[in-house]
């Protein structure tokens, strides 16, 4: 399995945030304490994706596994559908299987066309038994009038002391178990994404198991070490 997909986040909790109002936030959607539609924008790779899907997965946790809280991305939405008819067909199901409200997703919603932003816009005017959780990289490129009928939030970068939580536990699921001032002193430097993060932590993971393997006929290899940790952040 690829390193990003074994440690996609599950819940709401395991995602890094830089604003805890905005993860307050999020956590009062999931939990059905916020209907209004909703708009995740900012840079690339803070984690609004998996934000509206989990969001989406624990507001419609009493369905199971049932396909209906499946995500939309925009662009290959409207390839397929030029009206919002599923959109409302998947709300008549989730409220008929016990769902508060119904509830969709579409990642990168400007990468509707202008005329198919006006039909979303008339389409969530009309029908009230739902919301939509949208997200965009590029705020501008969303219709204004559209834009009105959500509630913006703005998904930033973590700092690097934010950061050092996930790097502990990514880490010590991979078997290399390092303190915090250890995962600080990886980080010393970085300025990215959590996908960049990934890619990261993916590097040190496979540096220090080719280390260990090299140490194998030494007994005291058989657990990466605090000094072997502490080699990779001195290259």
């Amino acid at each position: 399995m690829k390193f990003d997909k074994k440690h996609r986040p599950q819940a709401l909790a395991d995602v890094v945030y830089a604003d805890a109002a905005v993860e307050q936030a999020l956590n009062d959607y999931a939990n059905n304490q916020r209907d209004k539609h909703l708009l995740l924008y900012g840079p690339r790779g803070t984690g609004k994706s998996v934000s509206a899907q989990l969001v989406l997965k624990q507001r419609m946790a009493i369905l199971g596994q049932t396909g209906l809280n499946d995500i939309w991305n925009a662009k290959a939405y409207q390839a397929a559908h030029n009206t919002f008819e599923p959109v409302l067909t998947q709300w008549n199901w989730q409220l008929s299987m016990g769902a508060t409200t119904g509830c969709s997703v579409f990642d990168e919603i400007d990468q509707f066309t202008l005329p198919m932003q006006h039909k979303l816009r008339a389409f969530i005017d009309q029908f009230e038994m739902g919301m939509v959780i949208a997200t965009t990289n590029n705020l501008h490129l969303v219709d204004g009038p559209l834009k009105d009928r959500f509630r913006p939030l703005f998904v930033e970068y973590p700092s690097v002391p934010q950061w050092v939580p996930r790097v502990v536990a990514v880490l010590g699921h991979e078997g290399i178990p390092i303190t915090s001032s250890q995962a600080t002193g990886l980080l010393q430097g970085f300025e990215g994404s959590g996908r960049t993060l990934d890619d990261w932590m993916e590097d040190y993971v496979l540096r220090l198991k080719r280390m260990m393997t090299q140490l194998t006929t030494r007994p005291s290899a058989s657990q990466p070490s605090s000094q072997s940790v502490n080699n990779l952040e001195a290259e």
